[in-house]
């Protein structure tokens, strides 16, 4: 949160902007009405620092190219790009496995690997920005 509230950069990557959910009021209670589906989880989202905020994170299609017997052998318990929407976030993906960043305020985030040199190179321009 102290980078939040300093405005300092902060760069995310592939499934790493679901950590942003651990700023809202009652994270796990939050998720844990993503992962039952009980329609709850937008009533918890009141007070969350990165509502409004643009976003991009690991999309629900390549993760379902990941899932199952063909994939990693398992599945999610919910999909991220879902949770961040529900949380208020503006998330803007792009086609599966392109390259995707998006910058917002002190926000950087990637959509996957794919993103890693566009992220480096925005999350090095932020920094610079900074100085």
């Amino acid at each position: 949160m102290s980078f939040h509230e300093t405005g300092r950069p902060t760069g995310i990557i592939c499934h790493g902007p679901i950590v942003l959910l651990s700023a809202l009021p009652h994270p796990d209670a939050f998720i844990a009405s993503m992962i039952t589906g009980d329609g709850k989880a937008s009533s918890l989202t009141t007070g969350w620092p990165y509502a409004g905020y643009r976003a991009t994170i690991f999309l629900t299609g390549e993760e379902q190219a990941l899932e199952g017997p063909n994939g990693l052998g398992g599945n999610v318990q919910f999909y991220l790009v879902n949770a961040l929407a529900e949380a208020s976030a503006r998330v803007e993906p792009i086609a599966n496995w392109h390259s995707n960043v998006v910058v917002d305020r002190e926000l950087i985030t990637g959509q996957q690997p794919m993103s890693a040199p566009e992220f480096g190179d925005a999350l090095v321009a932020k920094l610079n920005d900074k100085q």
